[in-house]
């Protein structure tokens, strides 16, 4: 586990001070939840901030609440706040004087614990605070490549050596295509389904799985697959690949799985972000680098010389990240508001362990979507995009998330209009080009599309991309296409050993229960 500091908060307002912990992998809310009840005493000028906690399964964590902002306590005791449901752990105090404690979860638990502290001084004043134990994130206990919705165009000869996580859209109205246009169907055109039959054609190592949530299919496509259960499908379209480690990968079944995004609500309250800011940092340390780099444009962000960032940014996007070096010993988790529009590799200046990337975004992630005309000629005439690239018109960007034919069937769950939600990604991509000049498709520029990423977590409702290279990191999305048979997939181990994403809940991007 490791030491996560919430130091200073740089806005482009005022400089932040928050609160620090002594814990690992422990962060305090900035909002403030506590309740006074009681006498006089001490109690009433004093609030403990509301804390979340992470850990492994099987693991205790040590933490400790801020003395400064506590009672001299008398008794402390502790409620469960599961909804009625008893504690899955054990919680004790370790120190009552400096307010320091441990909690235990039970053997096998894996999942969240909600615990009411209630802090009583020696007048009766009773003060409380929750504390919320997150045990097992998803994303580290399964250490997927990809934890896609609708794996329907991504799946096709993709090569992935880490473990899958998908749910085919189950719990939406789209649920294996359902819901779409007459010309979409759950074999052709949908990516909530099993488009071209093409599950079997994943390469993937066998004694990797894929995981997917207790689901019964519906009537007509149970008939037609011969199958009654999202798991009993995809094992048969496993066991019939042509490739033996692939007939050899698992298909483990859970309760629930959640694959999502943020919305800009969760960002915004996260960071506590008051209208009129436009960008807030949270360094990893006191220690940590100041944040540079990032250069507002008014209508959107874009990366300036190098980025130096270590710890948590809100921006309100879009965001431009165009052949982007950083500086980061701890990693750089970017939070944006709006779409994110990236070109050519990340670099980093620094050989740290621990350094990584991580962007989420509350609309897309585009890696070298554009234009794919320059002096009025297509810049590789017989590019891979598509068999005939004169009838994709002249941007990938456009193409892919507004005009393409299964555009209508390409469901998110914040809006119920696929094309207006494509349109109002081209919308802030037009806000960039209008002060920066066009925006190339990959084949346009000097780096071309065989560009690799490491170290790289990547979290929106739609992400795409035109790049070849392989990927060593993790794909969270409801949707995902990228160059067909291009990409290799495998998680990267780095983020085994940092913070991610700490500043949002793990039901908000991936949770999945046993």
């Amino acid at each position: 586990m490791k030491m996560r500091l919430l130091g200073l908060a740089i806005t482009s307002a005022a400089l932040i001070v928050t609160f620090q912990n002594c814990a690992p992998n422990a962060h305090f809310s900035s909002a403030v939840n506590a309740s006074l009840s009681g006498g006089g005493g001490n109690a009433e000028a004093k609030v403990i901030p509301d804390m979340l906690l992470e850990t492994k399964m099987n693991t205790a964590i040590d933490f400790q609440a801020d003395p400064t902002r506590a009672p001299i306590a008398d008794k402390i005791s502790f409620i469960a706040a599961n909804q009625g449901a008893a504690l899955n752990g054990k919680i004790e105090v370790t120190d009552k004087g400096t307010y320091k404690f441990k909690y235990t979860p039970n053997y096998g638990f894996r999942g969240n614990d909600n615990i009411i502290v209630a802090v009583t001084d020696k007048d009766g004043a009773t003060i409380q605070f929750t504390v919320k134990v997150s045990v097992g994130n998803s994303f580290t206990t399964f250490q997927p490549a990809l934890a896609i919705r609708g794996m329907g165009c991504i799946q096709c000869h993709a090569q992935v050596a880490s473990n899958i996580i998908t749910d085919f859209g189950y719990g939406s109205s789209y649920f294996m295509g359902q819901g779409s246009p007459s010309n979409i169907t759950w074999t052709s055109g949908s990516v909530y389904g099993d488009h071209g039959n093409s599950f079997n054609t994943i390469s993937m190592p066998a004694d990797k799985n894929v995981i997917v949530p207790q689901a019964n299919l519906p009537a007509a496509i149970a008939t037609a697959a011969n199958a009654t259960t999202l798991s009993a499908y995809i094992k048969a379209q496993l066991a019939s690949s042509p490739y033996a480690t692939t007939k050899g990968a698992q298909v483990l079944t859970k309760k629930s799985v959640y694959i999502g995004a943020p919305t800009d609500a969760n960002i915004t309250t996260a960071f506590q972000m008051a209208a009129s800011e436009r960008i807030k940092y949270f360094k990893d340390a006191a220690d940590s680098v100041a944040l540079s780099g990032l250069k507002d444009q008014g209508t959107f962000f874009q990366n300036s010389g190098e980025l130096a960032c270590e710890g948590d940014v809100a921006i309100r996007g879009p965001l431009l990240l165009d052949n982007v070096t950083i500086k980061s010993r701890t990693g750089c988790r970017l939070y944006v508001v709006g779409s994110v529009f990236m070109y050519g590799a990340i670099n980093y200046s620094n050989n740290d362990t621990t350094r990584n990337l991580q962007i989420t975004s509350s609309k897309s992630i585009s890696m070298g979507l554009g234009t794919v005309k320059k002096n009025g000629s297509f810049c590789d005439p017989s590019d891979r995009y598509a068999t005939n690239t004169a009838s994709y018109g002249t941007s990938s960007l456009v193409n892919r998330y507004s005009t393409f034919w299964t555009v209508p069937g390409n469901f998110v769950r914040n809006s119920t209009s696929p094309k207006a939600t494509g349109d109002a990604v081209v919308a802030e991509a037009a806000l960039i080009e209008a002060k920066n000049g066009p925006l190339y498709d990959a084949v346009c520029r000097t780096e071309g599309r065989n560009v690799s990423f490491e170290r790289i977590l990547l979290n929106a409702p739609l992400i795409h991309s035109r790049y070849e290279g392989n990927v060593s990191g993790t794909v969270i999305a409801e949707i995902s296409i990228m160059s067909l048979n291009m990409f290799k997939f495998s998680y990267d181990e780095v983020f085994n050993s940092v913070p991610v994403f700490p500043f949002l809940d793990k039901s908000v991007y991936l949770d999945i229960v046993d």
